[in-house]
């Protein structure tokens, strides 16, 4: 009982470290800490609930396999996210429907808490201080995002809705981090030239 509870108090690495000892008990406190958002996380994705536990689960189940190989300087959470993206990119290659890929990965308060400039990067969107999106405007988005290929709906998903840095999507989606820029650029380009009817600047009184 006293070892699990010094469990609660150290980091995610070290208890990956534990795990490497044969402490099992390590790997449950990570699940205890990570079963509610992978599920969530990899939700976002395929819009599934009970096919997003099975990728949650089968997401634990390669990081116990891959417990030897983890070094101490890799940062926990990147590495399950990297694990859960590659899962639910394989369940989309498996079925084929890439074009069903849902987003709905958003910040508090809704997708219509996202505004054009931070989507589009573009200095000629609407003021990021003036109003956000509605919700007809935020469900263009997502219609907008389903029409892009997956490796750019996924950097997007993890740069704009999970705020992962460029170093991190690189480790995550395996690139280096000028391809990851290149997505994310080529993305928002798309994006710019998709949904250019459906917005106007806002002018400055």
């Amino acid at each position: 009982m006293a070892k699990l509870k010094a469990y609660l108090d150290i980091s995610d690495e070290e208890l990956m470290l534990e795990l490497q000892q044969g402490r099992d008990e390590a790997f449950n406190e990570i699940v205890s800490r990570y079963k509610d958002y992978s599920v969530r996380f990899c939700y976002r994705f395929v819009r599934d609930f009970e096919l997003a536990e099975d990728i949650s689960q089968e997401g634990f189940i390669r990081l116990y396999k891959f417990r030897y190989k983890y070094k101490i300087n890799a940062k926990f959470i990147t590495l399950l996210s990297k694990i859960l993206t590659n899962l639910c990119l394989d369940e989309f290659r498996k079925r084929k429907s890439y074009s069903t890929l849902e987003i709905d990965a958003m910040p508090e308060g809704g997708m219509d808490k996202i505004n054009v400039h931070n989507l589009l990067g573009d200095k000629n969107s609407p003021d990021p201080e003036q109003e956000y999106f509605n919700k007809e405007l935020g469900e263009k988005i997502k219609q907008t995002l389903n029409t892009l290929a997956p490796r750019y709906k996924t950097v997007l998903i993890l740069r704009l809705f999970h705020g992962y840095s460029y170093k991190e999507i690189a480790e995550i989606m395996g690139a280096s981090l000028n391809e990851v820029k290149i997505w994310i650029h080529r993305a928002r380009n798309q994006m710019k030239d998709k949904f250019s009817n459906h917005y106007k600047p806002v002018r400055k009184q």
